[in-house]
């Protein structure tokens, strides 16, 4: 009896070592580690699912010793957290998931604990933004969250409005980064599992769980309401255009280069909203152009979204917003390194991320018309860069006010620096703060067009830039008209928040578009109502009906100049599309009051033209004249409000036809395209 109790003992003893199957793992693990929690698909198709319909998540475990806990964490509208357990599911009821998680195992040759499982969440009505985290807890009470999930639910009946907006992902990993720091870890060197996709990120996610401001989340379920929104990354733009083809497309504060669209991208987009007649919005700092000279340019922000001179052939997402002169000043940038000064290449064209209290004021209630003040309560982040559009004497307004907010703002701008160094291991804090001196806002204003070159004062020198006669004749016109051709509708006391927008119905194929200075989409309800109003306002293009030319032109020439040169500018430009009627010296003060004129001659031209001549030029122009040093002169407002005045003279009648064949091999269908633009407004 007493041999078959110790028989029994040692048989007890023996079990209690052997493990079951179910819990194998116990016994042969050293140092036991947290789990390891996979979404499978943490965002659905453009981060939005349709009302009334459920969202069935699909997860994966994995634990070296067991699991004790999963399932997920929901909230609607930023509410209370709910929670959800987790049920088992079959290999084959959603198998493109399983084998994307699967597939990712280093070795099938593992004993650790895994759990294939499902969440539904239930139906949600329009105008709902839905969050979710996957959670996950071992034996050893370790409990592990993944990165956030996000999507919203829009009306499908409304307008269709897509956002390429980046920074959500970005935001939904950085709430737990921690963690998915911890599970990158984990996968690779203990379950023999690739998170390369997301470790791939974590150099550009890292960096802001110290600078959280500059990674706000955007509310844009306060659309989803109202409108049928989808929202995209910028390598999904061309696609989306195709499949969602949207009313209005938003580009959502794209200021980091790799959130930046790519040229072919931004052709097809601009070619879209041509022959859609579809609105663009564009927020904040999409047109951030940072850059660092280390030994080679090294941008910061995307370069192809303002663009040099090519801009001028081919559009940027600078030009198509009317902020036209912005890539002359990139042009100017990039040669002053070639010039022997690359201090100017460093300063940014358009400052993000500058803080602001200030109220909005509208100034245009056809366009906005949810509200007449805007008050931003918890303050904005607002972009410097855009203010040469102002008028002069609100620009000298604005000089005073900005330069004195240096102060206020250098620790906010330094800031960004920091971010910008852990980012991408450079920054340039000092080029930031000199481009609130208006650096390179006043290098577009202090440039001179000459006949054949641009002028541009760098310290006590003069950089020339040499171009074709084409841009030169663009710069030298959008000098004169750039301001014309947009609106500012709203302004802030500040002068840092605005609403810019441009309509171009003066053609069948154009569109409406608005840029917005400020983050707008990281407000709340009163911001997104004026949201709203552009949404509506650029998806409801109309254009112009005229059967006549747009362009009308009146040529002021004195008979010998009017044979040598006149008529074959006046072919040209009839050739173009405009309208032109030649006006002899005695019959000019009937025509003074005409939007646009090109007089041939200089102050000593015969029968009249040169008094003409003398009341639109100053004195020094005159001289430059006479002693043949220039020729070309484009002047504002010189008889009447509105008023555009070409001279074209050389210091004899033969000099005269030479500038009047040198402005005209500069006329293309683009320079009159803009004058009639400014024609319509």
């Amino acid at each position: 009896m007493k041999k078959l109790y110790i028989l029994f003992l040692i048989m007890m003893i023996m079990m209690s070592i052997v493990p079951s199957a179910s819990a194998e793992v116990v016994a042969l693990v050293k140092n036991p580690r947290p789990p390891v929690i996979v979404v499978g698909n943490p965002y659905p198709k453009f981060l939005t699912i349709l009302p009334n319909n459920s969202y069935t998540i699909y997860l994966y475990g994995i634990d070296d010793v067991g699991i004790v806990r999963i399932g997920i964490y929901y909230r609607v509208n930023r509410g209370e957290w709910k929670w959800l357990y987790a049920s088992e599911a079959t290999i084959n009821e959603n198998e493109v998931i399983y084998n994307a998680i699967t597939s990712k195992f280093l070795t099938q040759k593992f004993n650790f604990t895994t759990f294939y499982g499902k969440v539904t969440i239930p139906p949600q009505p329009t105008g709902t933004l839905v969050e979710f985290k996957a959670v996950i807890e071992d034996e050893e009470g370790n409990v592990v969250e993944s990165p956030v999930g996000i999507y919203f639910v829009p009306n499908p009946n409304g307008k269709r409005v897509l956002i390429v907006d980046p920074s959500l992902k970005f935001w939904a990993m950085v709430e737990n980064l921690e963690d998915l720091d911890l599970m990158v870890t984990l996968a690779s060197e203990r379950y023999y599992y690739n998170m390369s996709n997301y470790g791939k990120l974590l150099p550009l996610l890292r960096p802001f769980a110290n600078h959280s401001g500059f990674l706000n989340f955007h509310n844009w379920q306060y659309l989803a309401g109202e409108y049928n929104i989808a929202i995209v990354s910028p390598n999904e733009l061309t696609n989306a255009l195709e499949e969602f083809k949207p009313d209005v497309i938003v580009l959502s504060n794209l200021w980091m280069r790799e959130w930046g669209i790519s040229k072919e991208s931004i052709d097809t987009l601009l070619k879209y909203l041509r022959e859609n007649n579809a609105g663009l919005i564009v927020t904040h700092g999409t047109l951030y152009d940072g850059m660092v000279l280390d030994n080679k340019p090294v941008y910061l922000g995307s370069n192809a979204h303002i663009g040099g001179f090519e801009a001028y052939k081919e559009d940027t997402i600078a030009t198509a917003l009317g902020l036209e002169l912005l890539p002359f000043i990139e042009e100017v940038k990039l040669r002053a390194i070639e010039f022997g000064k690359p201090y100017l290449a460093e300063i940014p064209s358009i400052l993000p991320f500058i803080p602001s209290t200030a109220k909005i004021g509208i100034k245009n209630k056809e366009i906005i018309k949810s509200v007449s003040l805007l008050e931003l309560t918890n303050g904005t982040r607002a972009a410097f860069g855009w203010q040469y559009l102002l008028p002069s004497k609100s620009l000298n307004f604005a000089k005073g006010k900005i330069r004195s907010l240096k102060l206020e703002v250098k620790d906010d701008i330094k800031e960004f620096a920091e971010l910008q160094e852990e980012l991408f291991g450079h920054s340039n804090y000092l080029k930031s703060i000199s481009a609130l001196d208006f650096t390179l806002i006043d290098k577009i204003i202090d440039s001179k067009i000459l006949d054949d070159k641009i002028t541009v004062p760098v310290g006590f020198e003069m950089l020339n830039l040499t171009t074709s006669q084409e841009i030169i004749e663009r710069i030298r016109l959008l000098k004169a008209i750039n301001r014309d051709i947009v609106d500012i509708v709203a302004l802030s006391t500040d002068y840092m928040g605005a609403i810019i927008t441009r309509d171009q119905k003066h053609r069948s194929d154009g569109f409406r578009s608005a840029y917005v200075s400020f983050e707008i989409e990281a407000g709340e309800e009163k911001e997104f109502e004026v949201l709203k109003d552009l949404i509506e306002w650029t998806s409801e293009f109309k254009p112009v009906q005229t059967f006549a030319p747009i362009v009308q032109t009146v040529i002021l020439a004195n008979d010998i100049d009017w044979e040598i040169k006149g008529k074959d500018l006046r072919r040209h430009l009839e050739n173009l599309g405009a309208m032109v009627v030649r006006a002899k010296p005695g019959e000019f003060e009937n025509f003074k009051n005409s939007r646009f004129m090109i007089i041939l001659g200089g102050p000593k031209a015969y029968n009249g033209v040169g008094e003409y001549v003398q009341q639109a030029l100053t004195l020094e122009e005159r001289e430059k004249i006479i002693k043949g040093e220039q020729g070309i002169f484009i002047k504002r407002d010189v008889w009447t409000e509105k008023q555009i005045v070409i001279v074209l003279a050389g210091k004899d009648r033969n000099q005269t036809g030479e500038k009047v064949s040198k402005y005209l091999s500069g006329v293309n269908e683009k320079y009159i395209d803009l004058l009639a633009e400014f024609f319509v407004k």
